[in-house]
């Protein structure tokens, strides 16, 4: 049983973010989605309802990702994207739609672009290591900082005082945030998740993603929320490394409450890291 803080006193911490309701449309998707006996038909007919998320599904199954098949219809990427990656696909496409006037029309571009390179390693991570289901890290890496744009859109600091966190070297990344704006994306990605629905593993591994030393307190966390967590921060490591990117403090802080996790030496781990940047081309 996971232990949370109280959810009363989490909410007084959004210091007055606007959490954007689950859309009509994905509520009706994920309510049949989790029924028994699914209706294929049902789930094509509700999304087909909002033209550019149908265009968005088509144009994804139909994508060489996905071995470029030739679809004809929503009932056919369902059989291509498989269940739980239609969601992935959904959700974040709608939630882009409700985020679209956060900031800049580039600098959402490269968060999106961003969370969806992490959400594509992770899943690769998770393959390699054996330690969670590729679909489940997957899903943590689109959403786990969804939280950001939510900020950005409440307070016009957010990118000095992001910057500041992630050039701290010692210290948890989301207590600069709290020091400055009141709140941390971490909070807000959390309730963004229940709101909309995704896994509750999702949901308080997004809670706690910056406080590394949860990954050692097993009570803190479920299993799957640890290793979720540890998957994710290793993936953005190995993309910031692809990138030349100075910044790489999250990972060195990360990293002895992490490798244990994985059952893996520093060592190891550095060896998974040259594969993968080899894997990333």
């Amino acid at each position: 049983m996971n232990v949370l803080p109280d959810e009363k006193q989490l909410e007084k911490l959004l210091n007055g973010v606007d959490i954007p309701p689950c859309p009509v449309i994905l509520l009706d998707i994920n309510r049949e989605l989790r029924k028994e006996s699914m209706d294929q038909r049902e789930v094509a007919r509700l999304i087909g309802q909002d033209v550019a998320l149908a265009g968005h599904v088509m144009q994804v199954a139909n994508s060489p990702a996905f071995g470029g098949h030739r679809i004809a219809s929503i009932v056919q990427a369902l059989n291509i994207l498989g269940v739980r990656q239609l969601f992935n696909m959904v959700v974040w496409k709608l939630l882009k739609v409700a985020l679209a006037d956060a900031g800049s029309a580039a600098s959402m571009e490269r968060f999106w672009e961003t969370s969806a390179l992490t959400a594509h390693l992770s899943a690769e991570l998770a393959r390699r290591l054996r330690c969670v289901r590729p679909d489940i890290a997957y899903t943590f890496g689109l959403f786990h900082d969804c939280g950001i744009p939510l900020l950005m859109k409440r307070f016009p600091q957010v990118r000095s005082v992001l910057a500041e966190a992630n050039a701290c070297e010692e210290g948890c990344f989301t207590d600069i945030e709290d020091r400055h704006l009141g709140t941390n994306h971490a909070i807000v990605g959390y309730f963004l998740a229940r709101r909309w629905r995704l896994p509750s593993e999702v949901g308080d591994a997004i809670l706690h993603h910056h406080d590394y030393a949860a990954l050692n307190r097993p009570g803190t966390l479920s299993s799957t929320g640890r290793l979720l967590i540890a998957v994710s921060v290793l993936a953005e490591h190995i993309i910031r490394l692809q990138a030349n990117d100075p910044v790489l403090q999250e990972w060195h802080k990360a990293a002895p409450y992490a490798c244990p996790l994985f059952g893996l030496s520093l060592a190891a781990v550095d060896d998974l890291i040259e594969d993968m940047r080899d894997w990333l081309g």
